[in-house]
């Protein structure tokens, strides 16, 4: 028998970090196994980034205003580039964790920007539940000194959770059932950040066949556009 702490085992090999439980030998262990891939943009791409929200006066959370666009449909070339990045993460991923990877016809993604003020941060959150929940990330664009706070199962309860600093260019590909959230800012200086989630054939299909007209959710989701498109 592990000692407490020992029951989750936690790997960072390279930019992949996960966090494992022992494999189970009765029906009743706990099973986990959650993985972070993490990387960096060039600064280059994170002063176009913040260039293309500042512009469009996008990161706003007053009337669910993040809801309503995808910051992926913008003709940037920084957008181009930013996409091919994260399919380029998305892959390396899937090969360090040796799952099958979709193709880029197989994969949406819809980003918004994120405004945080002096004192407000984000509360404690995940994305999606259900199952065909796919992939989320993160990416920072100003230094503030704060962290996003993420919640592992089991581990987090003895640890407290993994904290990621949020400095320019660091971006963040997770689980999107993983809960997150963001310290307030102290700063003085907004903090911008880009959010975005990653969909499959499963849940851009069950929302077509299931449509409901003013459903926000799936309006929302229906923004998103194909890696092949963009």
């Amino acid at each position: 028998m592990n000692d407490i702490n020992d029951l989750v085992i936690k790997q960072e090999v390279g930019k992949l970090h996960r966090w494992k439980t022992w494999e189970p030998n009765t029906p009743f262990a706990p099973s986990l196994d959650v993985s972070f891939y993490i990387d960096n943009l060039q600064s280059s791409i994170v002063d176009d980034l913040l260039s293309l929200i500042r512009t469009n006066n996008l990161g706003s959370y007053d009337d669910d205003a993040w809801k309503t666009y995808n910051i992926f449909s913008y003709a940037s070339a920084s957008v181009k580039t930013l996409s091919n990045f994260i399919w380029s993460m998305y892959s390396q991923y899937c090969d360090q964790l040796q799952v099958e990877s979709l193709s880029k016809d197989q994969i949406w993604i819809r980003g918004w920007a994120i405004k945080l003020e002096n004192d407000q941060g984000l509360k404690m959150h995940s994305h999606s539940l259900h199952e065909n929940t796919f992939l989320s990330g993160n990416i920072s664009l100003t230094q503030n000194n704060t962290t996003t706070d993420y919640w592992i199962p089991l581990f987090s309860l003895y640890h407290g959770p993994f904290m990621c600093e949020n400095i320019p260019g660091k971006i963040c590909l997770f689980p999107s059932w993983v809960q997150h959230g963001v310290n307030p800012n102290q700063s003085g200086a907004v903090r911008y950040s880009v959010g975005f989630d990653m969909f499959t054939e499963h849940t851009m299909n069950y929302i077509h066949e299931n449509r409901i007209e003013n459903s926000e959710i799936q309006n929302t989701i229906l923004l998103s556009k194909k890696f092949s498109d963009i």
